[in-house]
C-alpha cells in the first residue's frame, strides 16, 4: 500500500523542498549549492538518493538535462528502488533522446508496482522513438483508462495511431479531445488538434495506386511536389512488411515534407522513425544528424553521426560531425573530421568548416581559400555568401578558383 501511495504521488510531482530544491533567488545560488553538497555528503543512501533527485529535478526545471542526468544516475545508484529517481531519469533521457535507457527505467518502475499516467506517457514516447509503435499505443491506452478525459492524452494517442494506419480511430480521438478542449475553453489545445487533423489529412488522403512504386519514383525524379505524395509514401510505409523497407519509404516522405511541404519538423520525425526501424543503416543516422544540425541541436547531431560512423566511415557523416562539433566549440574534433572527410571526397561542408576554423584564427586568407573552394564545388547557401562578404568577397562568381 505504501508503494502505491508513492506511485500515485509521482503522477504530478510536487515541488521539492529542502537543501537541494531550487533556490529562492539568484543571489542565493552559491550558498544553496554548498548546503546541497553538504547534505548529500552527510546522508545515508536512501536519503542521498532523495536529495540527488531533488537537485536533478531542479536542473531539469532550468533546462539543464545533462547536469540532471548526472545527479539522477547517482540517485539511482544510491537507491535502485527509488522510483521517483528512475522516472525523473527516464524523463531526462527521453529529453536527451536516450530512449532505450529511458525505457529500461520505466520498465523497472513498472516492475516495482508503479502504474501512473506519467509512467505510461513517458514509456509510450520511449517505445515510439524506438520503433515499437504498437507498444506505444498500448501505453497510451493505459493512460486513457486512468484518465479518459485527458485531451492531451487523446491527442498523443491519435498521433501514435496514425503510425499504425488506424486513421478512423485517430479521428475519433481527435473529436473527443476537441470536445473536451471546447468545454474547458483551451484554445491552445484546439490549435494543436487542428494541426494534427491537417497532418492526418495529408497522411490519409489521395494515395496513388501502387504506392510503393510511386513513392520511390518521385524520390528518384526529385519530384517532391507531386500531388498527394505524403499520402502515397504513407501508404507504402504502412504496407511494407519489413523495417528496412518502411525506413526507405519514410526517408522518401521526409524529403517530401522538406521540399514539398516546407515542414522540416515532420521530416525529422520521419527520419527518427526510419533510423529506429533500420538502426543498422548508417545513412539513416547521418540523415537525422544533418536534420539536427539544421535545427541547431548539435549535441544530438554528434550522437547520430557517431552511430553512423560506428557502422561505416563515410565522408558525409564525417562532414556532418565536423559541423556539429564546430558548433559545440570542439575545434580540434571539427578539424580532424573535416580533414578526413575531405580526404575521402572533396565536399562543401568540410571546406566550410575548415574555412570557419581559419576565420576564427583571424586568418582571412585561409578562410577565403576554403570558403571559395566550397563555392566552386557548388555551394550557393546564403550563409556561405555572407561569410565571403565578411572578408571582402562581394561577388564570389568573379573570384578565380584556387590553384
Amino acid at each position: 500500500m505504501m508503494l502505491m501511495a508513492l506511485a500515485l504521488s509521482l503522477q504530478e510531482p510536487a515541488p521539492f523542498t529542502g537543501p537541494c530544491a531550487l533556490p529562492e533567488a539568484t543571489e542565493a545560488a552559491t550558498a544553496h549549492a554548498a548546503a546541497c553538497d553538504a547534505a548529500i555528503a552527510a546522508s545515508e543512501p536512501a536519503a542521498r538518493a532523495q536529495l540527488l533527485l531533488a537537485r536533478g529535478y531542479a536542473y531539469n526545471e532550468k533546462g539543464d538535462s545533462l547536469a540532471a542526468l548526472t545527479d539522477l544516475d547517482a540517485a539511482v545508484a544510491a537507491d535502485p528502488r527509488n522510483v521517483g529517481a528512475r522516472q525523473e531519469r527516464a524523463y531526462t533521457n527521453n529529453e536527451l533522446g536516450n530512449y532505450a535507457e529511458a525505457l529500461a527505467d520505466l520498465d523497472a518502475s513498472a516492475a516495482l508496482g508503479v502504474a501512473t499516467p506519467r509512467l505510461f506517457t513517458e514509456r509510450a514516447l520511449s517505445r515510439l522513438k524506438l520503433g515499437d509503435i504498437a507498444g506505444a499505443v498500448a501505453d497510451r491506452d493505459k493512460v486513457l483508462a486512468i484518465a479518459p478525459d485527458d485531451a492531451q492524452a487523446l491527442l498523443a494517442r491519435a498521433g501514435d495511431l496514425m503510425w499504425l494506419g488506424r486513421f478512423a480511430d485517430a479521428r475519433h480521438d481527435l473529436d473527443q479531445a476537441d470536445a473536451i478542449a471546447a468545454k474547458s475553453g483551451d484554445a491552445d489545445m484546439k490549435q494543436s488538434i487542428e494541426r494534427r487533423r491537417a497532418t492526418l489529412a495529408l497522411w490519409s488522403t489521395g494515395a496513388a495506386p501502387d504506392a510503393g512504386r510511386a513513392c520511390l519514383d518521385a524520390e528518384k525524379k526529385s519530384d517532391f511536389k507531386r500531388p498527394n505524395l505524403i499520402a502515397t509514401c504513407t501508404a507504402a510505409f504502412l504496407a511494407a512488411p519489413k523495417g528496412k523497407d518502411k525506413a526507405e519509404f519514410l526517408t522518401a516522405r521526409a524529403l517530401a515534407w522538406t521540399v514539398g511541404q516546407q515542414d522540416p519538423t515532420s521530416a525529422t520525425l520521419d527520419e527518427q522513425m526510419a533510423a529506429a526501424l533500420d538502426p543498422g543503416n548508417p545513412d539513416l543516422h547521418a540523415n537525422l544528424g544533418y536534420s539536427y544540425v539544421n535545427a541547431h541541436h548539435s549535441w544530438a547531431a554528434v550522437r547520430e553521426f557517431d552511430k553512423a560512423l560506428a557502422i561505416k566511415e563515410s565522408w558525409t557523416a564525417l562532414a556532418g560531425r565536423a559541423s556539429a562539433r564546430y558548433n559545440r566549440g570542439n575545434a580540434d574534433g571539427a578539424f580532424a573530421d573535416a580533414k578526413r572527410s575531405f580526404e575521402l571526397r572533396p565536399n562543401e561542408v568540410a571546406l566550410t568548416v575548415l574555412g570557419d576554423l581559419f576565420h576564427d584564427k583571424k586568418d582571412d586568407k585561409g578562410a577565403k581559400l576554403y570558403w571559395m573552394g566550397a563555392y566552386h564545388l557548388g555551394d550557393r547557401d546564403d550563409g556561405l555568401v555572407e561569410r565571403l562578404k565578411s572578408i571582402g568577397v562581394t561577388d564570389p562568381a568573379r573570384e578565380p578558383a584556387a590553384k
